[in-house]
């Protein structure tokens, strides 16, 4: 049962050094969109889609397959981990940047091999119609003076958190109060009903929601948009910010480059037809294509433009990690000495440690430590895998199965003891932590917190 279990682990994670031979592609390829179906990176995904399958840009359909959860990274993550031969794909914009410096992912654009960067909107800073503020720099004036005081909806980690950080990097002293607000349609509305003050917006959002009450005071694009000729950037009032989302298609990393290729092309060949240009234009997104060395210089630009703004807490965050494994080894040795005084014990009063049928009883102390080292163990492992984030409820549930499916029966055995006990448990927790991190993550694709 663990080895059918550890079967699409051992997959994910071996030397592919032999590739599938033949023309690429012989089969559908997948694109994975990290969010939810109907969203502006699944509209944007299916509209190219469309197009490549129009003019058989490809010999193979496209699949688009929705991933949602944890601002994209569930979705990454799964691509990431999978076979480097051009099958699996990954669309998703400045996230795969942002997530990683706000802290949300461990990995960043160097754990894959990009592709293409294909579609440029610029995001609009933007308040209530009813705000006081005129202008941008009013309302940096205001989060110089009170800090802390204006709130920020975002999407926490996602590049409209970014867009605020970099405008409070840019204006020495002030400071938003960021709230975790989800996308566009619920930060429009948490801004109707007065619970914030201030959010960002890309283009067709904006003008979406205008008409309901809402007014822009900055572009934040490297110049002015056609579509809101009145809307002065961020840059000619004295800000100098530029926030604009790409839309990014990657290939997991060590996938040939003759596949990346082939990608590449079918791509811009898409971004060219009149469908695309049309379609785009109607969701206000510039059709720009990018790859190969320009692609790569835009994503260091990105990269050190993110990072400069990256957000930076005063409260440090506890080492769960080194501090699950300083509790591993103090249990560990807890248990050997409860081990080796039971032992002398018995040794020397034989009787007042047997049971009546003559096998050995353990103690509720040695159950207690047996537990703690399986908990303490899959939390260290589950730590490492997903990071802080997971740490807690992760180590809960594998927790419940071992105690519930290993522990008990190692310790009713006629057979138990606390040295093999201690062992076994070791051993198939760490087991566990793998088949249940790739479970979770990559199965049954749960959003852990």
């Amino acid at each position: 049962m663990i080895g059918c279990c550890f079967l699409p682990v051992l997959l994910s994670g071996c030397d592919h050094s032999s590739q599938e031979s033949g023309a690429y592609p012989r089969r559908p390829i997948k694109l994975v969109v990290p969010f939810g179906a109907g969203g502006g990176s699944d509209t944007f995904a299916r509209v190219l889609q469309n197009a490549i399958e129009t003019h058989r840009l490809l010999p193979q359909r496209m699949v688009i397959i929705n991933v949602p959860g944890a601002g994209g990274t569930i979705g990454s993550r799964r691509v990431k981990n999978a076979r480097p031969d051009g099958y699996t794909l990954l669309l998703l914009h400045d996230g795969i940047l942002t997530a990683r410096h706000s802290g949300s992912a461990s990995y960043g654009a160097d754990a894959f091999t990009p592709i293409a960067g294909t579609g440029n909107a610029s995001q609009v800073i933007a308040v209530n119609d009813t705000s006081p503020y005129a202008d941008l720099p009013a309302l940096m004036r205001d989060a110089t003076q009170h800090p802390d005081s204006i709130v920020f909806a975002a999407n926490m980690g996602a590049p409209s958190h970014f867009a605020g950080l970099m405008l409070q990097s840019k204006h020495p002293g002030a400071k938003f109060r960021f709230t975790q607000t989800g996308g566009g349609a619920k930060r429009f509305a948490a801004m109707q009903g007065g619970h914030v003050d201030v959010s960002s917006f890309s283009i067709a959002e904006y003008i979406q929601f205008e008409p309901s009450g809402i007014r822009a005071l900055a572009l934040l694009g490297p110049q002015r948009h056609p579509d809101l000729p009145e809307l002065a950037t961020a840059t000619e009032q004295g800000i100098d910010v530029i926030n604009e989302n790409m839309q990014f298609w990657w290939a997991p990393l060590g996938t040939p480059a003759e596949r990346i290729e082939t990608i590449a092309d079918a791509l811009q060949a898409a971004m060219q037809t009149d469908q695309v240009r049309q379609t785009l234009a109607e969701m206000k997104i510039t059709p720009t294509m990018m790859r190969d060395e320009s692609l790569a210089a835009e994503l260091d630009q990105r990269d050190r433009l993110i990072a400069a703004a990256a957000p930076t807490s005063d409260v440090q965050l506890p080492p769960f990690a080194n501090y699950a494994l300083a509790g591993l080894i103090l249990t560990a040795a807890a248990a050997s000495l409860q081990t080796f005084r039971r032992r002398t014990a018995m040794r020397r009063d034989p009787p007042q440690h047997e049971a009546v049928d003559g096998t050995p009883k353990v103690r509720p102390a040695n159950r207690i430590q047996l537990a703690g080292i399986g908990c303490l163990t899959i939390g260290y492992v589950t730590s490492l895998q997903l990071g802080v984030a997971g740490f807690v409820s992760a180590t809960a549930a594998y927790a419940l199965l071992s105690g519930g499916l290993l522990l008990w029966p190692l310790l009713v055995s006629r057979q138990a003891n606390p040295i093999k006990a201690t062992l076994t448990l070791l051993i198939v927790s760490v087991m566990m932590s793998v088949v249940m991190h790739h479970l979770f993550t990559e199965v049954l694709v749960v959003d852990l917190p």
